[in-house]
């Protein structure tokens, strides 16, 4: 993550918590040998009337406990089991905390969870929480809209994200734990993020994030947690060979938390491809100029090293997150060179050509 997500932004999350408290209810009925109430009587009575007010919802509750009440005891206590793992943020992100699924175990009620989970995450759009004059959705995209003052995807640092305006699409919201998966978390706005349609729907999609390209459990990053990765381009080789242009090498810290992440979000080849690649000419482009505009003469040794020193201190604020970080890394890396006796009359006349 390059950026997290505000926990206020959850606050608002009656929907998830007034379900997942009547499928608790009626689970725990069904464990006792009886007959699990009614949908209105399992809902708590503060949002009963909003839960009541067309069919679909009953019809999703009423054909998810069919689905629980042939099942034995124990199979009961894995649904409820999963139901209940599949909730516990934040520590879900630990790879030892359980987290299970029943899609393979119970595909019939996995089935009918998700239609009611379905249902309730298009709810986000329509209802608003008594007091509120906006939706829970659009409330929640403007509270994160606020906090990401950049306005690019956390999970790339460049992707752009529209802004919370009613006039405009709002930005993709996505399970971070796969609704196809682990359902019983699909509405809860502690797994929802706002996501770069590209970071959601080009390489995320469907996949699992708790678990490695072996199907193995890793430690991963909490949305709304504090831990942020910090880039940098050491061991880069601006001056690679005649003819040829930097052998970039990206470093993450964390380095092992984040290799799960970067491999979902194939963060090195689009950080490589997208911003570096894309981008370094015009970083020298931008910085002759700067140099130019304000008096350096970047032929001199001292000259240059003054120039980049006063200009990197510009690149940290230039355009979205990932960008501006990548860009300070890649004058650092020219700072270094120019005071490299190795290397700086090579620097230099690079430099000086570019002009």
């Amino acid at each position: 993550m390059l950026a997290t997500y505000p926990i206020a932004a959850t606050e608002q999350n009656w929907i998830s918590a007034t379900l997942l408290g009547a499928l608790r209810i009626s689970l725990e009925t069904l464990q006792e040998g009886n007959a699990p109430p009614e949908f209105d009587e399992a809902l708590s009575e503060e949002y009963r009337e909003d839960f009541l007010r067309g069919p679909k919802f009953k019809k999703a509750y009423d054909l998810f406990i069919a689905k629980c009440r042939p099942l034995t005891v124990d199979q009961r206590a894995q649904v409820l089991t999963a139901l209940n793992e599949q909730n516990n943020f934040p520590g879900v992100f630990t790879s030892t905390t359980p987290c299970c699924s029943i899609k393979d175990a119970f595909p019939d009620v996995h089935s009918a969870a998700n239609e009611l989970f379905k249902h309730a995450f298009e709810k986000l759009s329509e209802w608003k929480t008594p007091g509120c004059e906006q939706t829970i959705r659009a409330k929640y995209h403007q509270l994160v809209d606020a906090h990401l003052s950049h306005g690019s995807c956390p999970f790339c640092g460049y992707e752009p994200l529209e802004a919370a305006d009613p006039d405009l699409v709002d930005p993709d919201l996505d399970h971070y734990l796969a609704v196809s998966i682990y359902p019983f978390a699909g509405v809860n706005l502690r797994n929802l993020t706002v996501m770069g349609d590209k970071c959601n729907r080009s390489y995320k999609g469907a996949q699992d994030i708790l678990l490695d390209e072996h199907s193995a459990r890793v430690d991963c990053f909490d949305p709304y947690g504090a831990e942020q990765v910090k880039l940098s381009l050491e061991g880069t080789r601006i001056l690679s060979g005649p003819g040829e242009g930097p052998a970039w090498v990206i470093h993450f810290d964390p380095d092992i938390k984040s290799r799960n992440w970067r491999r979902v979000f194939k963060l090195e080849t689009r950080l490589r491809a997208n911003v570096l690649e894309r981008h370094y000419k015009k970083w020298i482009e931008h910085f002759v100029s700067y140099a130019q505009r304000h008096g350096f003469d970047i032929t001199s040794t001292d000259g240059a090293i003054d120039a980049v020193a006063r200009f990197k201190e510009t690149c940290e604020f230039d355009s979205y997150p990932a960008i501006g970080r990548l860009k300070t890394c890649f004058f650092e890396l020219v700072e270094a060179a120019l005071n490299d006796p190795m290397t700086v009359d090579r620097m230099r006349n690079f430099l000086v050509e570019s002009a």
